[in-house]
């Protein structure tokens, strides 16, 4: 194959890895400002609890106590019923890292390939001006 195919899909490789690296970013930021919410809200809730301990304890009235209680059920709720959307980003984000993971992977190989070839090249060229240095040299010597 020629350089130029391979600069191409250099180019190409690294374009793909550029992009899954930001969507591993993108997915990953969303994971965690859900996640963040999620507990974010089950802080609440346990603040409520904490506040409704404290009222019943102070003998505060039935409707008070049961409005508190009330609410803070109702942020537990939310809190699970964000769950499967957490434990879904965190799916995501894992996936999306692998897939950045892979495709740094395999532009890393490609570059060692090209590093490779490049190297071989060089001895190859190395070798063919030995050898016609060598030519040229016996070529003198049998002119004397």
């Amino acid at each position: 194959m020629s350089s130029r195919v391979f600069e191409v899909l250099q180019q190409m490789l690294k374009l793909r890895k550029d992009r899954s690296v930001a969507q591993s970013k993108r997915v990953q930021a969303e994971f965690e400002r859900v996640r963040n919410f999620n507990l974010q809200v089950e802080s609440y809730a346990k603040e409520y609890e904490t506040q409704w301990v404290k009222a019943a304890q102070q003998g505060d009235t039935v409707l008070n106590l049961q409005t508190q209680a009330n609410f803070g059920l109702n942020l537990r709720a939310t809190a699970k019923s964000q769950e499967p959307e957490v434990q879904a980003l965190k799916s995501q984000s894992r996936e999306a890292l692998d897939k950045a993971l892979q495709d740094a992977q395999r532009l890393k190989t490609l570059q060692s390939f090209l590093a490779k070839r490049k190297q071989q090249r060089q001895r190859q060229f190395e070798k063919h001006e030995d050898k016609a240095l060598e030519d040229v040299l016996q070529a003198r010597q049998n002119i004397k």
